[in-house]
């Protein structure tokens, strides 16, 4: 019930973030009536404000009070990747509690490691780090290079990766998210398409609006690659994306759509009004 009531509030109040929502809603769901992208929007809202509240237990509770309310479906997916003995990319978005979902794979005994931003606020930022590793996870700053990724690979550990933000200038590549051009990770990539290191989907998924949720994975299969590089990684981005699509057009409203995802072709001025029943 906090949640809910704190999350239309955000809407109401953040008009900035209530304003990204609607348009990123209007270029991917032309389709939609303008009265159905504002109630996804809300939904969406509301989910965020149920995760805020929750981060207190998400950081602090035991590991067995919350795995108490996971279902877990195709671990043995996971496993199976994990056998091939190069390592993983755990593929995964803002979905649903996403503080959780970071935490499971440690909780499930699974070397982990993944790659953060610190906070300017040093204390928080303490904290935060202190509670997103306290079940196994090494913490990359992303200030310090990649270095690590090639020792975590060889030591056949889960790498964490988020596919669903915007990666700033010459940072990223141009791959379909949600079937729009966006500027995207390319970090699994060269391993993909050099190593056939396994990539595998992550998920979490909200059950009603209580504090339960079904963790899910899902093998991404390697497209066929070229002589051409750029062309291997944009392949496998695509890849990556697109293995998410049906689960975020599915229940839309578990989805961060507040984020600019689609910042690349906001920005430029040849596409950044290409968007079918933009409000």
């Amino acid at each position: 019930m906090m949640g809910t009531a704190l999350g239309y509030l955000f809407y109401y109040l953040d008009r900035g973030h209530r304003h990204t929502t609607l348009r990123n809603l209007a270029r991917i769901f032309p389709e939609k009536a303008k009265s159905e992208r504002i109630c996804i929007a809300k939904a969406s809202f509301v989910q965020v404000g149920h995760t805020l509240l929750e981060i207190p237990r998400v950081f602090m509770r035991s590991k067995e009070d919350l795995l108490r309310s996971v279902s877990i479906e195709g671990e043995d997916i996971l496993h199976q990747a994990l056998a091939e003995n190069k390592g993983v990319f755990l593929m995964a978005s803002h979905y649903s509690n996403w503080e959780l979902m970071g935490l499971l794979p440690s909780m499930l005994g699974i070397a982990t490691s993944t790659i953060y931003r610190p906070l300017n606020q040093g204390k928080l930022n303490t904290f935060t780090q202190q509670a997103r590793s306290r079940f196994g996870t090494t913490m990359h700053s992303r200030r310090k290079g990649l270095r690590w990724l090639f020792s975590a690979l060889k030591e056949n550990q889960c790498v964490i990766v988020a596919l669903d933000q915007h990666m700033g200038a010459g940072n990223g590549i141009l791959a379909p998210f949600l079937g729009h051009i966006a500027s995207t990770t390319p970090l699994p990539a060269p391993f993909v398409h050099k190593n056939n290191t396994p990539m595998v989907g992550m998920a979490l998924e909200r059950i009603n609006h209580g504090f339960q949720f079904k963790l899910r994975f899902w093998r991404i299969p390697a497209p066929h690659t070229t002589e051409d590089k750029a062309a291997n990684d944009i392949a496998v981005m695509t890849a990556a994306c697109a293995s998410f699509e049906d689960m975020i057009r599915t229940q839309p409203e578990q989805w961060l759509w507040m984020h600019r995802r689609w910042r690349a072709v906001e920005t430029d001025e040849n596409m950044r009004d290409i968007v079918h029943g933009a409000p």
